[in-house]
């Protein structure tokens, strides 16, 4: 009887070409690539989610101003004598409502706001205090006297409503964020 023997060949280092070690670099630098992908992207959210709280800071801080600023017209002016065109200390006479524009936003042209506090005005610091100029637009009579001509006879007593525009500029946590507000603002006087 004859014996057969087989053998198998077996693959020595010598026949090995390096497939392996070439797929495994690919697939490290596609997922290097990825992983670099989604940290740029996770930075351009967190400036994103950074910039938004700024600009949310600045919008909360010029909303605290606004309510300053009427609460200065109502407890502070009694007539339009402090009201000029060149606005004195942000009182003006004029009914440009593009003025917020032109001004400096210093203290000799506008209002600090009054409480302001940088740790407590929106519950973070807020490095400016926001700043407010108050404008005397147009006087509006009551429309009972209206028919009341040459003062004959009794007037209704209500008086003039003076309107004003209030325009407010608040900073969030840095200078660059900058927000305006504006409102008007009607008061008996």
């Amino acid at each position: 009887m004859k014996q057969t023997s087989t053998h198998i060949a077996l693959h020595t280092a010598d026949q090995q070409r390096g497939s392996v070690l070439l797929i495994s670099l690919i697939v490290l630098l596609v997922m290097t690539l990825l992983g670099l992908s989604s940290m740029r992207t996770t930075v351009l959210e967190e400036k994103m989610a950074g910039n938004m709280r700024d600009s949310e800071l600045a919008f909360q801080s010029a909303e605290a101003a606004l309510r300053d600023a009427e609460q200065f017209i109502e407890t502070n002016i009694i007539s339009t004598a402090a009201f000029d065109a060149d606005g004195n200390d942000g009182l003006y006479n004029n009914n440009d409502e593009r003025l917020w524009k032109t001004i400096d936003w210093s203290a000799a042209d506008s209002l600090e706001y009054a409480d302001f506090d940088s740790a407590t005005t929106v519950g973070v610091n807020v490095t400016t205090a926001p700043r407010y100029v108050i404008q005397h637009l147009v006087s509006v009579g009551n429309q009972a006297d209206v028919l009341n001509q040459n003062n004959y006879g009794q007037g209704s007593g209500a008086g003039v409503t003076e309107t004003f525009l209030i325009t407010v500029r608040g900073t969030g946590g840095s200078d660059s964020a900058v927000v305006y507000l504006q409102s008007t603002y009607g008061k008996t006087l």
